[in-house]
């Protein structure tokens, strides 16, 4: 998901651990979830509950411990997993994806279609094809929402398949991609909005 969609003009108080004064989350883990080749079970409860040094742990990519176990409920307890393997798995996964450089910790407001989108990824993730991801946007001026990225039950890339309809998710041209949080940035330049430089970025892993 894209944690500032998400915070976008939410009232929260400073130490809010997602959206709280300075937190500079970009792209975070928003969840894991088994899926059928249509629809996916969920809230199969009778699993056992992820310990607080457990979720302390998926803060750096799911910064928020109530995500964290809404997470586990709806989907967690439907992986045949226990919490250590299935956050483990999570964690694993996330950092399998490389973010390029225009989405990470970005200060200024940036405009892209799905398709632009999927391309950066895909520059930097070669083993990445179209049909195994899918953008959705939503709200005012389409806001980018999240990337749902399709693997196999042993961790590798696979075609997401019918389940996730890009026409549904985002059909708009241009999506509007808030920027990170940082109070010391507004407060130097002041809230600015402008189009993406065209051209390549440098590209790095997840810090």
């Amino acid at each position: 998901s894209w944690s500032p969609q998400f915070c976008y003009n939410r009232a929260a108080p400073a130490n809010d651990p997602q959206c709280g004064d300075g937190k500079q989350f970009g792209f975070i883990a928003h969840g894991l979830w088994p899926q059928l080749e249509r629809g996916f079970p969920q809230f199969c409860g009778g699993a056992s509950q992820p310990e607080s040094s457990l979720v302390q742990k998926m803060l750096r990519i799911m910064p928020s411990p109530k995500l964290i176990q809404h997470e586990w409920e709806k989907h967690g307890t439907c992986s045949g997993l226990q919490p250590d393997s299935y956050f483990g798995l999570s964690r694993q996964l996330f950092s399998s994806i490389r973010i390029p450089q225009r989405y990470q910790n970005p200060f200024e407001t940036q405009y892209a279609s799905p398709r632009d989108l999927i391309t950066d990824f895909r520059r930097v993730n070669p083993n990445l094809t179209p049909d195994m991801m899918a953008v959705a946007c939503g709200g005012a001026g389409n806001r980018l929402r999240e990337i749902r990225i399709c693997f196999s039950k042993d961790g590798q890339l696979r075609s997401c398949g019918a389940n996730e309809d890009q026409r549904k998710l985002c059909s708009a041209n241009r999506m509007f991609i808030p920027p990170t949080r940082s109070t010391a940035r507004e407060e130097e330049s002041g809230a600015g909005t402008k189009s993406p430089p065209s051209g390549d970025d440098n590209k790095r892993p997840i810090p």
